[in-house]
């Protein structure tokens, strides 16, 4: 597998690059800006862009969609079927996404925003805003809260420990610091 992070000047959120090494078909996670450095990697390493995953509904994660989609056509997925302006595949709990030869599941990820999602590939996972390194997400209520710890409590922590978590914002971590030292996750 192909993996890239790329830090993007918008609010230094996160985007990241997987792609299959045996038949170039890459997938773009967030797209809050279109950085430069991401077409020359594209380029570098005989990439197409074939699919786009859509964390969350925030500007932060989609401005640079519409100019991306122009740009490469690929096809978007994300937790609603239009997103940025842009028309999406929605996407949710369960569903898998194919990239070349490898597949990512979408794991259901709300509180933050109603519509999040985290993508799991083997070793790894993008949880976009809804789970940081020591944190997570701001939510609107209790209750959004509450949601958003259960949705990661079972769909992120039963990951193997070892798996690495990509976030939106910030620096990466894994699943077993998060479950055992993420204050949000205390018993």
């Amino acid at each position: 597998m192909i993996f890239r992070h790329f830090l993007l000047k918008v609010y230094e959120a996160n985007a990241f690059i997987v792609g299959c090494r045996e038949t170039r078909q890459a997938l773009l996670v967030d797209a809050g800006d279109f950085d430069a450095d991401i077409a020359e990697f594209l380029a570098a390493n005989n990439l197409t862009l074939a699919k786009v995953f859509i964390t969350h509904d925030h500007y932060d994660h989609t401005d640079a969609l519409p100019e991306i989609v122009e740009r490469y056509r690929p096809q978007v997925y994300a937790g609603k079927d239009r997103i940025a302006g842009v028309s999406a595949e929605p996407v949710g709990n369960g569903d898998e996404i194919p990239v070349g030869k490898f597949t990512g599941r979408v794991l259901s990820t709300p509180g933050h925003t109603p519509d999040g999602l985290s993508l799991a590939f083997p070793g790894m996972v993008f949880t976009g805003d809804a789970l940081f390194a020591g944190s997570v997400g701001g939510t609107g209520s209790a209750r959004l809260a509450r949601q958003q710890i259960d949705h990661i409590r079972k769909h992120i922590f039963t990951l193997p420990p070892e798996t690495e978590i990509h976030t939106g914002h910030g620096p990466s971590s894994t699943v077993a610091i998060e479950s055992r030292f993420n204050p949000f996750f205390e018993k």
